[in-house]
């Protein structure tokens, strides 16, 4: 389970559920139910919530402040821009561990080459996916259909990587 934590009308939240629903995940929110077959679900949350899960991804994604008080369950994975310190202080609270995406050395996934039309992505530090499986530092070339979020292609990364997806295309 992938929680998305934004504002209504955030474009990176938007880009992140089109390219996340192009690689299988179901889809829901208060206005939306989508089946695509995948085996991992995203939600999006415009407030705090209570959260009972024993594993999940939350994504912090803009407007953190309406979730200062926010809590999660122990077993999930925090993912945020690595800039946004009221994020960081919200998973350390709840003691996640954290992906951070950014352009910057000490991110976990950053860009490490940028075309036109695709992306060298790396995953600077390794993690465990939600089979068990051990990912090592590597760059992933991705093929962009079209322009997106920096945030949004990075999350999106991340959150396919966790749930065992290699994507070669956005």
């Amino acid at each position: 389970m992938v929680i998305l934590f934004s504002g209504r009308n955030c474009a990176a939240e938007k880009q992140l559920i089109e390219i996340l629903s192009a690689h299988g995940a179901n889809y829901i929110s208060d206005k939306q139910v989508l089946q695509s077959g995948g085996d991992f679900t995203v939600i999006s949350e415009y407030k705090k919530t209570d959260i009972r899960l024993q594993s999940g991804v939350a994504v912090l994604i803009d407007d953190t402040d309406r979730f200062a008080e926010q809590r999660f369950p122990g077993g999930m994975i925090g993912i945020c821009e690595d800039t946004n310190r009221r994020a960081l202080e919200i998973f350390q609270k709840s003691g996640l561990p954290v992906i951070t995406c950014g352009m910057n050395v000490k991110s976990t996934i950053t860009f490490s080459s940028m075309g036109e039309h695709s992306l060298l992505v790396a995953l600077q530090r390794g993690l465990t996916d939600r089979n068990g499986k051990q990912l090592y530092p590597e760059e992933f070339r991705v093929s962009l259909k079209k322009q997106y979020h920096p945030f949004a292609v990075m999350a999106a990364l991340a959150i396919l990587l966790v749930n065992g997806i290699r994507p070669k295309e956005f």
